[in-house]
């Protein structure tokens, strides 16, 4: 999606909507909603004041599609991952260890654009709230629907309600990565993540 703006001459100028918003995604995401200021998000989106407002209206217009940029890319990304193999328990295993990827070294440290939102708007803002609610039930019905195949293949032996054991992979893989954001190692998440399939399956 494009948008006309107008240079001081008259001309027009295009750019690109989504590709202003994934900007500014990458602004928030290291520095928060609160601390990022306009300066840094028309630097990094390199917009003007005018183009800015015009477009988006204010910050928490561009935080709330940032933040749903990256939910839906998240929820893509492990869904493509839950269809990789043929096995349901080994798609739900190449799923932690692609979170184990995710919660270790520079990426790691980085964290979840997700969780530090949660962990820095939250309870106080109810769209945010609704933003995450979603993410997460997104995630947890993802699981539930590769754990209910294999359950039904006979590939799966624990019997309990699919929702219930997605919830709680969905709640571990989130606790990886918090942990990764104080430097823990891959060859550790992945002993977790060998542990927790032991667990479950």
């Amino acid at each position: 999606m494009t948008i006309n703006t107008k240079l001081p001459v008259g001309r027009p100028r295009e750019f690109d909507l989504d590709e202003a918003v994934r900007r500014a995604m990458q602004i928030f995401w290291d520095r928060g909603f609160h601390d990022a200021s306009l300066p840094d998000l028309l630097g990094g989106m390199q917009l003007s004041k005018g183009s800015f407002y015009k477009a988006f209206g204010d910050k928490k217009s561009v935080f709330l599609r940032a933040l749903e940029f990256y939910t839906d890319d998240g929820v893509r990304n492990v869904q493509e991952v839950l269809r990789s193999a043929p096995s349901p328990k080994a798609a739900i295993r190449n799923a932690l260890v692609r979170y184990a990827d995710l919660s270790s070294g520079k990426k790691g440290v980085r964290g979840c654009f997700g969780v530090l939102t949660a962990a820095e708007m939250l309870p106080g803002d109810p769209d945010i709230a609704e933003v995450i609610k979603r993410l997460f039930s997104r995630l947890q019905a993802l699981f539930a629907a590769t754990i209910a195949k294999g359950q039904a293949a006979g590939e799966i032996a624990n019997r309990s309600d699919p929702e219930v054991i997605a919830h709680f992979i969905v709640s571990h893989a989130q606790g990886m990565r918090v942990l990764g954001k104080v430097g823990s190692r891959r060859d550790e998440m992945l002993k977790d993540a060998d542990l927790l399939m032991e667990m479950l399956f």
